[in-house]
């Protein structure tokens, strides 16, 4: 009973003030996540989940309620539940763009418990960036950071900062920018726009990964940007300084 009780709470205070069509849609969506969660291909994901972790010693799995972020009531209309990543959602992209992640740095917004950034550490990006705006997401992904670089000395430089994905500025001659259906669109367009600063100030190339594309115009309707090989669960584009300089 004594976890029960703060799980209740947190269900009481996601439901106040939402309308009958609200929470209609709210149950809708909650049943079919519950069966998409019972096939086959979910429980193979879970195991791949389990795996991952026992292998590195980490906490990576799971799911975690935007509710249970931590997040300023501002926050909550532009976030998404964490939810882990199979690590496939990043080397499949990387294997059929044919890139040499050692000519990139590596970010990765809404970085979460740090699984991606870890997968980019093993991979030998020249660094690999996770930004996250969740206190309590990244004190774990710290320290899985530091079991994983523990535990595999070789892998490249890797860190996660706390901070907001609008106001970060990203820097480096050639980036690979990952999302993992982090945000909604409006969030997802301002990161975009801090994309193309920094192509119009130094920084040569800019490639995007984006697993379960959810917002996919964001780069499909943005000039500048040119769509790249995509799977059933990702897409990429890429752009080139020379769109954007001034």
């Amino acid at each position: 009973m004594t976890g029960a009780l703060p799980r209740l709470t947190g269900l009481r205070s996601r439901l106040r003030g939402r309308g009958p069509v609200e929470l209609a849609r709210l149950a809708v969506k909650n049943i079919v996540h519950l069966v998409r969660s019972l096939t086959p291909a979910a429980r193979a994901a879970r195991a791949r989940d389990r795996a991952f972790d026992r292998r590195w010693g980490t906490d990576t799995g799971g799911e975690v309620s935007v509710h249970d972020l931590g997040l300023d009531a501002k926050a909550l209309p532009g976030a998404k539940r964490y939810a882990a990543l199979d690590e496939a959602m990043l080397r499949e992209p990387i294997a059929a763009l044919a890139l040499d992640p050692a000519m990139f740095e590596f970010i990765d917004y809404g970085a979460g418990k740090g699984r991606a950034v870890m997968v980019a550490m093993d991979m030998g990006f020249r660094r690999a960036t996770g930004v996250e705006l969740s206190e309590r997401l990244v004190g774990i992904a710290e320290r899985n950071l530091r079991l994983f670089a523990r535990r595999n000395p070789a892998a490249a430089p890797g860190r996660v900062l706390r901070g907001d994905a609008v106001a970060f500025r990203p820097e480096g001659r050639a980036i690979l920018a990952f999302f993992y259906n982090p945000f909604d669109a409006a969030v997802m367009l301002r990161v975009r726009g801090r994309l193309e600063e920094a192509l119009g100030e130094g920084t040569e190339r800019i490639v995007v990964v984006y697993a379960n594309p959810e917002h996919v115009d964001v780069f499909a309707d943005a000039p500048g940007w040119t769509r790249g090989p995509e799977s059933g669960g990702w897409t990429s584009f890429s752009a080139e300084s020379a769109a954007f300089r001034r």
